[in-house]
């Protein structure tokens, strides 16, 4: 399928002229179509190029500068996947399909929040590595008791869209899966609520009902989810154009750029610049967009 660029936020037919003529200035043409309706908070507007662009960074670097400086997520996607044909679809956890870090939050009942979640935001802004800012704040965990661990979940509010979005995907087969740098006993329970496939994420050592600080097996991190992704599209023998990938830090560019599809959501502005689609006006419902669904197909299916 064609090449597509899709404007998501509050804007008024007048900037969508003003969009067509930017495009026409760069010799591309598009027809643009509304997948929203007056139920929508958020207008979505997606225009169907005639052809994929040449310079892919070029481009995507000048939507990037105007998504910054008009607050509408201009999305530029060299192909579309197909949301009837089954594929795979990987998520990061923390901040992805919840709405917090349970690190930090984990922090929280231990007394020092503000400790760690400046470290978890450098590593998320790709400042530090993941990998040894995870062994240095799970260090400092030790001692927590393990009881914890269900308010902490219980607290935790699921990012907007999540139920739709997996609602749909799990319509038309497609695998869904947690890749994420967080811990199994929470990824679990998000997997249990939302139906999702597989999970791959941390152990947390837990001896005498404490954290001791420790974590059992290999981590997470950028390198072990782009290689989780490719081990899943292998297993389920899915063509690679029919991929997802979602995430929001530092740690989650690799299988962004890896994926047919790669949104960052909310992200930083380090993965905003570098991943291939990043997405800030909408939840988890907005891949729906991406995937070509209109507001009316999507309200029948959740």
């Amino acid at each position: 399928m064609s090449a597509s660029i899709t404007l998501m936020g509050s804007f008024t037919p007048v900037y969508l002229d003003q969009f067509s003529a930017w495009l026409d200035e760069r010799e591309m043409s598009g027809k643009p179509r509304t997948l929203t309706d007056h139920q929508d908070l958020v207008i979505v507007v997606q225009f169907m190029l005639d052809h994929e662009m040449a310079d892919d960074a070029l481009l995507r670097a000048e939507l990037l500068t105007l998504s910054d400086e008009t607050g509408i997520d201009h999305i530029y996607q060299s192909t579309m996947l197909d949301i009837h044909a089954s594929g795979v679809a990987v998520f990061d956890m923390d901040s992805t399909l919840i709405k917090a870090e349970v690190m930090d939050e984990l922090a929280v009942d231990a007394g020092i929040g503000e400790q760690i979640s400046a470290v978890t935001a450098s590593a998320m802004r790709g400042e530090i590595d993941f990998v040894d800012s995870f062994v240095q704040r799970l260090a400092l965990l030790k001692g927590l008791s393990s009881e914890v661990m269900d308010g902490v979940y219980n607290r935790i509010q699921p990012m907007d869209g999540i139920s739709t979005l997996m609602t749909v995907l799990h319509h038309y087969g497609w695998h869904t899966a947690i890749l994420s740098g967080g811990f199994t006993y929470f990824a679990d329970r998000v997997q249990a609520e939302y139906g999702m496939t597989e999970v791959h994420a941390n152990v947390l050592e837990i001896q005498n009902g404490v954290l001791t600080g420790k974590h059992l097996g290999a981590i997470v991190d950028g390198e072990r989810k782009k290689r989780l992704l490719t081990d899943i599209v292998e297993k389920q023998s899915v063509d690679w154009k029919q991929t997802i990938a979602c995430g929001d830090g530092a740690n989650d560019l690799l299988m962004l750029n890896q994926a047919a599809l790669g949104v960052a959501l909310h992200a930083k502005p380090l993965v905003r610049k570098q991943a291939p689609c990043p997405m800030n006006n909408l939840g988890l419902e907005g891949v729906l967009y991406l995937l070509g669904m209109n507001s009316a197909e999507i309200r029948a299916l959740s």
